[in-house]
């Protein structure tokens, strides 16, 4: 239950991080014609850091102990949200 309860928690916070990124970065950008590769990086950037600053240690421990590399699994669950909101 609690596994789910952060788990759930995790995945509303990348998807709120992803569509707060393309709304107040991303969509400037490419109505400027101006998102290009290193644009992308820094959305990315700027996502992830996000992400991780709004996590309580608390939910980051458990996240760890549970998934293993959370690193990986945020980059990963951003990069599909990202596809899905295209």
């Amino acid at each position: 239950m609690l596994y789910h309860k952060y788990l759930n928690m995790l995945e509303q916070t990348i998807i709120d991080c992803v569509l707060s990124t393309t709304q107040t970065y991303v969509e400037t950008l490419k109505k400027a014609g101006k998102f290009d590769a290193d644009a992308q990086k820094i959305a990315f950037t700027k996502t992830y850091t996000n992400v991780m600053a709004i996590l309580s240690k608390d939910a980051k421990k458990y996240l760890e102990e549970t998934i293993g590399d959370l690193e990986a699994y945020v980059y990963n669950k951003i990069e599909a949200e990202v596809k899905l909101t295209k």
